[in-house]
């Protein structure tokens, strides 16, 4: 069966999980941390092991599960492990993408032994996961290099909805599902409309590419996260037109919040939109692996 646990069994599960990491000393750091846990009834709310009759538990994961009013979609598995049984690993994370309703479910890496998170990538595979590793960068809008020739950038309404799904399939080369679409404009918070742009040459030209945009905070000082950028296929020989997008789009951001920041998380899968960012000068914060599942 697969069940949750007592508050009083949490320390236990803390010590399956950095067992399955490869800690010398599990016990005894479970027992460090226990008095530390603020919530363990909360905390045991979201432990999910699976049990067969009086045996022990042979797989477990903790759940951050979207509430049903969340704008960020995702479902996240964290600090999975198993004693020996892979697939009853497997099945616990099936039964959790079914319990929960998600748009996107994702397994962070980065406390893995490279051994590890091997197995745990051939684990969840099957179950539509792919390994991906990201970098995840910063910029201060008050540092925005010289302009040059922008563009002109044009905000998304609901009449051009259509014209921006094109776009973005026709620059990525793929079509893509209306859950999908959705889990892009929500994937960093609340949509902002204001902050999806479509960009062309002149007004009276078709679009060469686009950039979305989301926002944490609001003000002179405002968060901001780039959630997508990227142009049409016929540009993508030469960096310059996606530097001119990425450039005019921080002016953008930079004329509303001047004291402001953009993050991005960039795949290393995407090479040129990285060395394009950090010419610019994009810091990078960190960098992990995680198992994403995407909608659609």
């Amino acid at each position: 069966m697969i069940r949750t646990l007592l508050p009083d069994e949490v320390a236990w599960f803390v010590s399956r999980a950095v067992a399955f990491l490869g800690h010398s000393d599990p016990r005894g750091l479970s027992q460090r941390l226990a008095p530390r846990l603020q919530d363990p009834g909360g905390d045991a709310a979201r432990c999910f092991v699976v049990q067969r009759a009086t045996e022990e538990p042979t797989a477990g994961v903790y759940v951050r599960a979207p509430g049903p009013d969340d704008d960020d979609q995702t479902l996240s598995l964290v600090s999975p492990w198993h004693a020996g049984d892979a697939d009853d690993l497997a099945r616990l994370a099936q039964e959790m993408l079914e319990r929960f309703p998600h748009e996107a479910a994702v397994a962070p890496l980065h406390a893995l032994p490279e051994a590890r998170a091997d197995e745990l990538t051939t684990v969840l595979a099957p179950l539509g996961f792919r390994r991906d590793e990201v970098r995840r960068v910063r910029f201060e809008l008050a540092d925005v290099p010289p302009l040059g020739t922008p563009l002109v950038l044009e905000s998304w309404s609901l009449s051009s909805d259509r014209a921006f799904r094109e776009l973005y399939q026709q620059s990525e080369a793929t079509r893509v599902s209306d859950r999908y679409w959705a889990y892009l404009k929500r994937r960093h918070g609340s949509f902002r409309p204001d902050l999806w742009f479509m960009a062309r040459e002149t007004l009276d030209q078709e679009p060469v590419g686009y950039a979305f945009c989301g926002a944490e905070r609001r003000g002179l000082d405002a968060g901001y996260v780039l959630n997508g950028v990227g142009v049409l296929q016929e540009h993508r020989d030469s960096s310059e037109m996606l530097r001119r997008l990425v450039v005019s789009t921080l002016y953008e951001l930079a004329g509303v919040s001047p004291f402001g920041t953009i993050e991005a998380e960039l795949s290393t899968s995407d090479p040129k939109l990285i060395d394009i960012l950090m010419s610019l000068g994009f810091v990078t914060v960190e960098r992990f692996a995680l198992l994403v599942r995407l909608p659609g």
